[in-house]
């Protein structure tokens, strides 16, 4: 598309010399020899670039400038034409929004180049935003038939309010199924928001989700809505939900039953209605089981179960996802890499991926990073690579004990086998507990309960 460029200066001669250069150059051009002009002309014809002087007869440029702020936040480019010597007013008008400013007489190679760059600046700026407001899509999750079977339940349930179990491993893309859920559904217009129980004490989550009054506890310095009111007409988003104290489950259920809420503190309560999901990595099932888990609560946020597949599941998925997040990568990044080479897509093919679809993400951003045009092998850098079955001993200290119920020998060696994987991680990430987490595929607060339920010190 052929970009406009307003040129607004007094002085006919250039003027009509930067017009000419412009025009040369394949811009489609403007002209204007006052500031009141120039403010009609933007009204008029909203260019994409005004190259303004600073000293103009009815208004200033310095007039124009603050008039045009509106216009320069939503996206057009000012460069800034100036007397010799008049540099701390120039340094002022950039402050304001100009994007540069040239001294006359200035280069003509140098006003092209500033003006080039701006304007893919602002292109790339444009591209980005529109992509942090783009919805959901079935592309986002790829072609897959493992991955159609989950998006077609997806489908299925979003329009009903009944409440959704996202289960899946860290990083397989539980939380943008969420939002894929409440974007097809009859509240996607409304508030969908987003609480992850497993980053937050026990102590706050009651205050998270049902929010709290002035004063009704030490640090309570104003009034919080909570989570619940929040999402008031929308979808409500838990992740790791089985990390709610049991202690707090009653009140739980209770808002989910009733849709009101009492803030802590309060005796009024809000009526509230909201849709909704949780996503976890745990069995909640097992968590009933084990009496940490309320079996009626689990009954009413299991009304329709989803379950995500890890990325070694869906390997055809690879070469798809990698180039949404090779395109998305070059937006952030301003870069052009176009293209990843068949040994570099082969590397990512054969790892097995313990952080799934999230470490997909950073690998391919981190290669484009280092990329000049096409990702090559030694740019995809697989920090958890040392985790492999061959890295493992093949034969673990478990004897088979006579007499006893093959599941019992079955459930010893696979405990055997887990804390093998947790030593290693450990090794690999040199104790980093965070860092251990995420080779072992899990969180920080699960992470540590596999810590202590092997005992294993660090």
């Amino acid at each position: 598309m052929e970009e406009t460029i307003l040129v607004v200066d007094d002085n006919e001669d250039t003027r009509l010399n930067i017009v000419e250069l412009l025009e040369e150059n394949g811009y489609r051009t403007l002209a204007a020899e006052n500031g009141q002009t120039a403010l009609e002309i933007i009204k008029q014809q909203n260019p994409d670039c005004v190259v303004l002087d600073m000293y103009l007869p009815v208004l200033s440029g310095w007039d124009v400038l603050d008039q045009i702020k509106p216009e320069i936040d939503n996206g057009m480019l000012v460069i800034i034409i100036t007397a010799f010597g008049d540099i701390p007013r120039a340094v002022d008008a950039v402050k304001k929004g100009a994007f540069d400013f040239f001294d006359k007489p200035f280069n003509n190679e140098k006003l092209l180049l500033a003006i080039r760059h701006g304007l893919d600046r602002n292109q790339l700026q444009r591209e980005l935003r529109e992509y942090k407001t783009v919805r959901i899509t079935a592309d986002d999750f790829g072609p897959s038939s493992i991955i159609r079977k989950v998006l077609q339940d997806a489908e299925k349930v979003a329009p009903t309010d009944l409440s959704v179990l996202i289960q899946g491993p860290t990083g397989c893309g539980k939380n943008l199924l969420a939002k894929y859920i409440h974007e097809k559904s009859n509240r996607r217009l409304n508030p969908l928001i987003n609480l992850d129980c497993g980053s937050i004490s026990s102590n706050l989550i009651e205050s998270e989700l049902f929010g709290h009054i002035k004063g009704s506890f030490t640090g309570a310095l104003e009034d919080k809505i909570g989570k619940f009111r929040a999402a008031h007409s929308g979808t409500l988003v838990l992740d790791e939900v089985g990390n709610i104290p049991l202690t707090q489950q009653s009140k739980f259920l209770r808002v989910v039953e009733e849709k009101k809420i009492a803030p802590i503190g309060s005796d009024e309560e809000y009526q509230v209605d909201f849709r909704l999901i949780v996503a976890t990595l745990e069995d909640l099932e097992k968590s009933v089981n084990q009496g940490t888990f309320r079996r009626d609560l689990f009954f009413r946020l299991t009304e329709f179960v989803i379950v995500m597949p890890p990325l070694t599941e869906r390997r055809e998925d690879i070469p798809h996802l990698t180039k949404k997040f090779l395109n998305r990568s070059n937006l952030t990044l301003n870069k052009s890499v176009y293209g990843i080479s068949d040994g570099a897509m082969n590397k990512l093919l054969g790892y097995r991926w313990p952080g799934n679809v999230r470490e997909l993400q950073h690998v391919v951003s981190t290669a484009v990073l280092n990329a000049r045009d096409v990702i090559q092998p030694e740019q995809i850098i697989l920090r958890g690579a040392a985790i492999d079955s061959n890295t493992f001993p093949q034969n673990f200290p478990i004897e088979l004990q006579p007499g006893t119920p093959l599941r019992e020998n079955f459930v010893s060696i696979t405990a055997a086998i887990e804390k093998s994987y947790i030593l290693k991680a450990l090794e690999i990430a040199q104790n980093n507990i965070t860092k251990a987490a995420e080779i072992f595929g899990t969180d920080r607060k699960n992470f540590y309960k596999k810590l202590a339920k092997y005992g294993i010190k660090v």
